[in-house]
């Protein structure tokens, strides 16, 4: 199982990994590694992006960016609704009393209380093509034959005016094909300003209202903000509404100056209102009051006049500077994948990465009306961050398992798990390094082996080195060998430490105290257990792992452990059970009792060497 599974994916990365760095060092191999993550992240994303479930997501963002983030309308429109106030006093007023196809005449009418209340244009969202009679349309030239603003009304644009339907002189025509749904989810976002030779309404207004230039190709639409004027039934709609039942008894001042749109308008103040829903498209805006049903086609009209007389329209950078920007949120979520370790820190980075996303992307749309992509860099981000995350975790668990292989035997765990979450730094190579070197050993242990059965022996010895090795790890001691009852210790590697001294006189009054307590423990039991013997030396030693091709072993040489030997071999001479030479002492900052034993001649070293002892209290008689 282990062999395949380093024949997988991340174990080829890891392999290459691996091979970069030999050909080229670590700071060339990481950065290939990174691009090369960053650019498969970024392909990824883009394909998933051309999937339906992933363009469903992007659209769903550029939705709520035009609805939240939408600017102003001018102030220069107005909306006649075809509600059902107004349906009842059209089908009040109509010889056949019907309410479909709407009353020609009582809409003359409504156009000519327009006109008189000095409005500036109309359009008409109502198909004047078909008429019922040639009376009705001679009835409906009369009441707009006084009229002064020029009036606009679609048609459908198969028909031949003069052919198919007689052509008033007062009407302007506009093509009703204009609200073009976009993608399979029929999401009105686009405007198409000339579906054919004939103009769409709004365009044709702006025409006849301001002399508009309008575009020639279709648009993006940048629906505007609702008026935060209206409330109850109007809520979000474009401009101020009124039924067309009550226009003859409104103020003048509400319309005069204003570009009129009429049209059939369902919205309604009740969740449970009976009005049939018609004429309503969904549209950006679905994500505001009043448009969670759709909005009514006339104020897409109205949406995209406003747009078109601002000038302004909403701004896409094109497929190469999408290409860009996803490759580099997914170069970004590939290096911030290199430096987190912890479950925790990589989800949150992912999502404040998408949060970042959103905001900014929110932000460029609102001040800049520019539409980045926000599906795709998020898809990229997280996939370069979930490559290298997991690139880095398998890094880490080989490089645990080496340490734990190599210097579990040696070292505190918490001393092994600084060093693999890289809080410590260490070199396992050998080099030579400033080092405390401990050397213990246990006084009259032949005499225990030879005078203790083996189970009995087995359980006094466990008991002692247990001791000794957690007081030892406590202060985050190197133990090189265990020889019978003695333990060699260093300080200051395979991790170096300033305060190694300090360390190692603190750990050795410790074990001394410890060994006097279980010396009196032991002697109770009537166990002949004898004295702890420390000796300490302080300087440069040769560090690292030794042993040849077949057997390494992580270990120290030096005059430094030469003389920690000696010491604790003088500890007998002198009556001491801790032994320092005068290097650690000057290296050591902690004050401890200290007392001057002499300068001591001691095998193997050239010069004779001041030594110092401590004392611990023990048990009463505690030599």
């Amino acid at each position: 199982m282990a062999g395949r599974a380093r024949q997988g994916p991340m174990g080829r990365l890891l392999k290459l990994t691996a091979d970069l760095r030999k050909a080229g060092g670590k700071a060339l191999a990481d950065t290939v590694i990174v691009i090369l993550v960053a650019v498969a992240a970024a392909v990824a994303a883009l394909a998933l992006n051309r999937t339906t479930p992933i363009r469903y997501i992007e659209n769903q963002t550029y939705d709520f960016r035009l609805a939240t983030a939408a600017p102003a309308a001018q102030p220069d429109f107005v909306i006649i609704k075809i509600d059902d106030t107004a349906l009842n006093a059209m089908r009040d007023s109509s010889p056949c009393h019907c309410l479909s196809p709407i009353d020609k005449v009582w809409l003359g009418d409504l156009l000519a209380a327009l006109d008189a209340k000095g409005v500036k244009a109309i359009g008409v969202d109502y198909l004047l093509d078909t008429w019922a009679s040639e009376d009705e349309f001679n009835a409906f030239q009369e009441r707009i034959a006084g009229t002064r603003a020029p009036i606009v009304a679609v048609v459908d644009p198969q028909l031949k005016p003069g052919v198919d339907f007689p052509v008033s002189s007062k009407l302007r025509y506009a093509d009703a094909r204009a609200l073009i749904g976009v993608d399979y989810d029929d999401v009105i976002r686009r405007y198409d300003p000339r579906p054919s030779a004939v103009k769409a309404l709004a365009t044709e207004v702006g025409i006849a209202a301001v002399g508009m230039e309008p575009p020639r190709d279709r648009f993006a639409i940048r629906y505007r903000r609702p008026d935060p004027k209206v409330s109850a039934e109007n809520a979000g709609a474009i401009a101020p509404s009124y039924s067309a039942a009550f226009v003859p008894f409104l103020p003048d001042n509400l319309l005069k100056g204003k570009i009129a749109f009429i049209g059939r308008v369902t919205r309604s103040a009740a969740e449970d209102s009976d009005t049939p829903l018609e004429d309503l498209h969904t549209t950006p805006l679905r994500f505001l009051t009043g448009h969670y049903k759709g909005t009514p086609g006339v104020e897409v009209h109205v949406h995209a006049l406003s747009q078109m007389m601002a000038g302004d329209r909403i701004r896409n950078p094109g497929p190469v500077w999408d290409a860009l920007l996803v490759f580099l949120t997914a170069l970004g979520g590939a290096l911030l994948g290199r430096s987190t370790q912890r479950w925790w820190v990589s989800v949150g980075i992912v999502v404040l990465a998408i949060a970042v996303n959103t905001v900014g992307a929110w932000l460029i749309y609102r001040y800049g009306s520019v539409i980045m992509p926000m599906t795709a860099p998020a898809i990229s981000f997280a996939v370069g961050f979930f490559i290298l995350s997991r690139l880095a975790a398998a890094e880490l668990q080989n490089q645990r398992a080496f340490y734990s292989s190599t210097l579990e035997r040696y070292l505190a765990p918490q001393v092994i798990d600084r060093m693999v979450d890289g809080a410590e730094e260490v070199k396992i190579g050998a080099e030579e390094r400033e080092i405390t070197v401990m050397i213990s050993d246990l006084e009259n242990f032949s005499t225990l082996v030879a005078t203790l059965d083996l189970e009995t022996f087995e359980g006094v010895i466990n008991e002692y080195f247990d001791g000794v090795i957690d007081i030892l790890w406590k202060h985050e001691a190197m133990i090189d060998k265990m020889t019978g009852d003695g333990i060699i210790a260093i300080f200051g590697a395979p991790v170096p430490y300033t305060d190694h001294a300090d360390r190692a006189l603190a750990c050795a009054r410790e074990i001394d105290a410890f060994g006097l307590d279980i010396r009196e423990r032991m002697i109770a039991r009537g166990i002949k257990f004898g004295y702890t013997r420390m000796g300490l030396s302080s300087g440069i030693g040769l560090v690292g792992n030794f042993g040849g091709e077949r057997r390494f072993n992580y270990t120290a040489y030096g005059e430094v452990v030469v003389i920690a030997a000696r010491l604790e071999a003088a500890n007998k001479t002198f009556g001491t059970r801790i032994l320092f030479s005068a290097d650690t002492l000057k290296l050591a900052k902690t004050e401890i009792p200290v007392e001057p034993v002499g300068e001591i001649d001691l095998k193997g070293v050239p010069v004779p060497i001041p030594a110092y002892t401590t004392r611990t209290e023990g048990p009463a008689g505690a030599a």
